[in-house]
């Protein structure tokens, strides 16, 4: 009945599919132009261009001294802050670390490419109410291995950030913080792998069904 209702409202996969091709132009816009400044400053012999800003989390000490006022200070619980660091024109732009984590970002976003690729093949075969089929069980199981390994791909990428911005004299009421772990994205990367064998099991059923029919 779900399903019945989903194919006959056409709209709801069109929708979803125009916004996976914005996202996915988006990125593939943001891809190429970051390639090209890196290929750009390794031909220039200026080394490897960083434009990417690097993640990282702070501890301010005294946090409630610096946001004494009573109108916003209750809305802060925590004085851990999150914020991407511009290595732009400083000492650190050229060390090892920030060019690697600037290196794992980039490809962090063509794995996320890849993956808005993939789900764009999944949502085109819905609108063409062809939703069963071991093409789209096998693109929904790449994009959850692909989110589960995202988990210690994106702490390499902080890790190495932390490292970076280690080298960086702190003023010292700010400490920095070992980074996070997106536990929720590996969370999110098995959902998908189980809609995926829901939607294996659903495309051998339905093969199953053609062959008694």
């Amino acid at each position: 009945m779900a399903w019945k209702w989903f194919k006959n409202d056409w709209s709801i996969a069109g929708f979803l599919l125009f916004c996976a091709q914005f996202a996915w132009a988006m990125y593939l816009l943001s891809f190429i132009v970051y390639s090209a400044l890196f290929l750009l400053g390794t031909l220039l012999g200026s080394g490897i261009f960083a434009p990417f800003d690097l993640p990282a989390q702070f501890k301010i000490q005294d946090f409630t001294k610096v946001v004494a006022n009573s109108k916003t200070m209750d809305i802060f619980g925590s004085p851990i802050v999150e914020l991407d660091v511009s290595t732009l024109g400083t000492e650190i732009q050229r060390t090892w670390t920030t060019s690697l984590a600037s290196v794992m970002i980039l490809g962090l976003n063509g794995i996320i490419l890849y993956g808005l690729t993939l789900l764009k093949r999944i949502l085109q075969s819905l609108q063409r109410e062809q939703p069963w089929s071991k093409q789209n069980s096998k693109n929904l199981r790449i994009i959850g291995y692909l989110m589960v390994l995202a988990v210690p791909y994106k702490y390499g990428i902080g890790w190495l950030s932390y490292l970076t911005i280690q080298q960086v004299q702190l003023p010292e009421n700010i400490s920095l913080f070992w980074p996070p772990i997106a536990w929720e994205l590996g969370l999110a990367g098995l959902a998908v792998l189980l809609v995926a064998y829901i939607f294996e099991e659903g495309t051998r059923l339905y093969e199953e069904q053609k062959l008694t029919v």
